[in-house]
């Protein structure tokens, strides 16, 4: 609740008085505009302008010219240069020369040298022979490969002995088996008389039990023809009869007493 108290005397008035600002009742009118101030910057464009030139440095023309000219005609080759390798086709191109072939080296011959019988291997099957040669009626001929000796026979005296025969001395078994084989292509196998196996083994009358060689009957031209093998001597024997004979069983009957 308040309460009013009598004003105190020792303060001043003035403590209470707010300034004011005081109004005139009368109308003031329009504001009058101040004169503008003078424009001094406009001005400024209306007089010429001054301009202190710069010195400029002169530069020598006398030596720019011949490096300008050397740096022009660089430029210009190195395009050239470019436009050509574009332009260039692999077809331009020379071709590259091939290289020059040895001549090829011509080959030696190789033909193998026929042996030469020795005489011991000519005394050694002239020996071998079957009886009823007459001397001077075999003799030797050059020997072919792996053949150690070989001699061709005119007709043996013999009863019913061959009009010709060929004995060949070899040095091994496959030797052998290749000149028998040789001999059998030149003829017409047919069967031994006496119904004997042809090709096949035959033995010795004194040796029954071991085989001595292997046998063959055959024509040949039409004449009966006898080959064989004496495994233990490494020799193959080929006889033939003539037109005239011997027949067939006559040279086999004859084969059968001379081998």
């Amino acid at each position: 609740m308040s309460s009013s108290q009598p004003p105190d005397p020792s303060s001043s008035p003035q403590d209470d008085y707010v300034d004011e600002p005081e109004f005139d009742d009368n109308d003031t009118g329009p504001v009058r505009a101040m004169p503008p101030a003078q424009d001094t910057w406009s001005r400024r464009f209306d007089a010429p302008l001054t301009v202190t030139p710069r010195p400029v440095q002169k530069r020598s023309v006398s030596k720019l010219v011949p490096i300008a000219a050397a740096a022009v005609v660089a430029v210009a080759a190195i395009g050239g240069l470019g436009f050509w390798l574009l332009q260039r086709s692999p077809e331009s191109d020379p071709p590259a020369p091939e290289p020059t072939a040895a001549p090829p080296t011509p080959d030696p011959t190789t033909t193998s040298p026929e042996p030469t019988a020795r005489p011991d291997d000519e005394a050694r099957l002239m020996q071998m022979l079957p009886r009823g040669y007459p001397p001077g009626s075999c003799e030797a001929v050059d020997a072919p490969e792996r053949v150690l000796a070989q001699v061709n026979c005119a007709e043996n005296i013999d009863p019913d002995g061959p009009l010709t025969a060929v004995y060949t001395l070899v040095e091994d078994r496959a030797a052998l088996d290749a000149a028998f084989h040789d001999a059998m292509r030149t003829a017409t196998q047919v069967v031994c008389p006496g119904n004997i196996q042809s090709p096949g083994p035959w033995r010795r009358n004194a040796s029954p039990d071991r085989v001595s060689g292997t046998l063959f009957c055959g024509l040949r031209e039409g004449q009966p023809t006898v080959i064989w093998t004496d495994d233990e001597r490494l020799l193959v024997s080929a006889v033939e009869s003539g037109p005239q004979g011997p027949t067939f069983p006559q040279l086999y009957a004859w084969w059968s007493s001379h081998s």
